[in-house]
């Protein structure tokens, strides 16, 4: 009987010791844990002036970060829109200088092309904002090996789909003439998704189109209550 008690005894000690564990860990981490949940908002394809009239608003209500991969050509055009987002806080990277698709841009012409257009739209985006750009998304995520060795030489973080990057397909509801709901649903269920994963940090690739601008109204808010933290890219990776 006397051996049952001791017994008892320790396994309601450990037990105890248990719940005290959990409740320091809780106190210690729990803050950390809920600021490492972040969302890097990045658009597509600008800069486009009319779309940006109704976006960068948004995102300034919110203080919202953005990231900018625009298209060299576009830039050169809006150089004094690329200058005032930058000022405003927001990060503009690389996105190609016409949008090409660089595995057959390289299957083409080669190794120099590739090169002439992530370096002249890299000129124009520091001639824009004094920032030399860090990361380059692939135009439709097309990307092979010689193609990757060619961007990494210069120095560039290659987003790439699904790693870190997450389609968010605005452009297919944008050209379905689809109401913005179906973005802000879609969207919410791959966070949710992902989150059932044990995945906390996501990078949501939009465009700069009238219908991301609306449906950001409703997205920024939920995540923030949500507890998420909106993020530059060159904060994270």
């Amino acid at each position: 009987m006397k051996h049952r008690t001791i017994i008892w005894m320790i396994l309601s000690f450990i037990f105890l010791m248990y719940l005290f564990v959990g409740w320091v860990v809780k106190q210690t981490f729990g803050a950390e844990i809920k600021t490492s949940k972040t969302i890097a908002l990045c658009f597509d394809d600008g800069p486009r002036p009319l779309v940006l009239e109704k976006l960068l608003p948004v995102l300034e209500k919110y203080k919202v970060p953005g990231n900018f991969f625009v298209i060299g050509a576009i830039a050169f055009n809006n150089m004094k829109i690329l200058e005032k987002m930058h000022k405003d806080g927001h990060e503009i990277e690389n996105h190609s200088w016409g949008h090409e698709n660089f595995m057959k841009l390289y299957n083409w012409k080669g190794t120099n092309t590739v090169s002439e257009s992530l370096l002249d739209t890299e000129v124009t985006i520091f001639n824009a904002t004094g920032r030399k750009p860090r990361f380059f998304r692939p135009p439709f995520w097309a990307i092979n090996k010689d193609v990757e060795k060619i961007i990494k030489g210069w120095g560039y973080t290659i987003m790439k789909l699904n790693d870190p990057d997450i389609n968010t397909e605005d452009y297919e509801d944008f050209s379905k003439h689809r109401p913005p709901e179906v973005l802000i649903e879609r969207v919410k269920s791959e966070v949710a998704s992902r989150e059932r994963q044990g995945k906390f940090n996501h990078v949501l690739v939009f465009h700069e189109l009238p219908l991301t601008a609306e449906a950001l109204k409703t997205l920024i808010p939920y995540f923030q209550a949500q507890g998420y933290k909106f993020i530059r890219l060159d904060e994270k990776y």
